[in-house]
């Protein structure tokens, strides 16, 4: 039986319940997704759908599922905590390409956020909460510590944001991210003496670390990843070939990377200075293999050195040398200036650094390895071993 009304039908079903039908002003057929008990409850339905139609705040049933169930998507999310949510973050770095020692490095300084944020939902943490955050850490323990913590957690914020998960950022920190290197501390740059008054301070089958570092201009990461087979002492010019790092993770031990870009992967001249003692080092501290390593653990020969142990025995070096002031990567930035010097062009530097500048690139030409070699019989009279 169907009830005849000027907006809509109600039919009584074999159930015993009413149901009922319109058309929508999309000109649509319609139902209400759902029968009634009694025929009054089914008039009172219809009687609203037209006044919605008439207001014109009436939405088709699909776009109104549609809406209901955003809401409630957008309510999950607003839900969800910084613990909950920089664990998934963490865990998409891997996918996203990230390096094994980015992803500790970011899981460390996690470890000193979510004991601040973790219980708060994303959408809770305000600009406020952490510009007080910021300022409490500089304050304490200086910019120094909180700049590289507040760069992570601006990039998982960012992460949340790109995700739908907040609107927007609460990083806002002005120049939170700004490293400062050069306020904070003058780079150094040793004179050949006191670099060659470095390496005899070092453990014997440490010195030729030192005099890489400066003359090579090696990174730390890539000096412990080089292997007899980088190096070519026989031709003219000779050459070391860069073409990996290592880094130690936490449980896991030695990892074998790329260097830090592409520009990083490079072949430069050895001063020609420096190659008796690569000989006297190799010959005496190296395995013949190949893919021996240069610097080994002493306790595990077929290991890398860590890090760790190189700077301890640079700490106590330079203090016997008589630079106490003096980092490790000061060498290397000693080295490149001392090249600088020789009349290198910028394009050139960025060749023997390994550095990367899309910028510079498009306004310099590349460096030839003939131009290399000039440069770095040039810079010999300098070296001291």
């Amino acid at each position: 039986m169907s009830g005849r009304r000027a907006f809509g039908s109600i039919r009584k079903a074999r159930s015993g319940r009413f149901e009922v039908r319109y058309t929508g002003p999309d000109g649509g057929k319609y139902t209400a997704g759902r029968s009634f008990v009694r025929k009054v409850d089914a008039s009172a339905f219809l009687a609203h759908v037209e006044a919605e139609i008439s207001e014109g705040t009436w939405v088709s049933p699909k776009e109104s599922r549609e809406r209901d169930r955003a809401q409630e998507v957008a309510a999950e999310r607003a839900a969800i905590t910084f613990a909950a949510w920089s664990e998934r973050w963490l865990a998409s770095l891997e996918r996203l390409g990230r390096t094994p020692k980015t992803i500790e490095t970011h899981t460390y300084r996690m470890r000193q956020l979510v004991p601040v944020f973790g219980a708060k939902p994303l959408g809770a943490i305000s600009v406020e909460d952490v510009d007080a955050w910021y300022q409490r850490i500089w304050d304490a323990k200086g910019p120094g510590v909180v700049r590289p913590i507040y760069m992570t957690l601006s990039v998982c914020m960012n992460a949340a944001v790109k995700a739908g998960v907040i609107a927007a950022s609460p990083c806002k920190v002005p120049g939170g991210q700004k490293h400062r290197p050069v306020r904070e501390r003058e780079r150094q740059v040793a004179t050949p003496e006191e670099v060659r008054a470095a390496a005899d301070a070092m453990p014997a089958r440490l010195r030729i670390a030192v005099l890489l570092a400066a003359w090579c201009q090696t990174r730390l990461g890539e000096l412990t990843g080089l292997q007899r087979r980088d190096f070519d002492l026989d031709s003219t010019p000779a050459t070391l070939r860069i073409e990996r790092q290592v880094q130690y993770l936490t449980g896991e031990g030695p990892v074998e990377l790329p260097p830090k870009s592409a520009a990083g992967v490079r072949e430069i001249v050895i001063p020609a200075s420096l190659v008796p003692a690569l000989r006297t080092h190799l010959e005496s501290y190296v395995a013949p293999a190949g893919t021996a390593w240069l610097l080994s653990s002493e306790r595990s020969p077929r290991l890398p050195l860590h890090p760790n142990s190189l700077r301890g025995a640079w700490e106590r070096a330079r203090e016997d040398a008589g630079i106490p002031w003096f980092k490790f990567h000061d060498l290397r930035h000693t080295g490149l200036t001392i090249f600088a010097q020789q009349g290198a062009t910028l394009a050139e530097l960025l060749h023997r650094g390994g550095h990367s500048d899309v910028d510079v690139a498009l306004r310099y030409q590349h460096a030839t390895r003939e131009r290399d070699a000039a440069l770095a019989a040039r810079m010999d009279s300098h070296v001291l071993t």
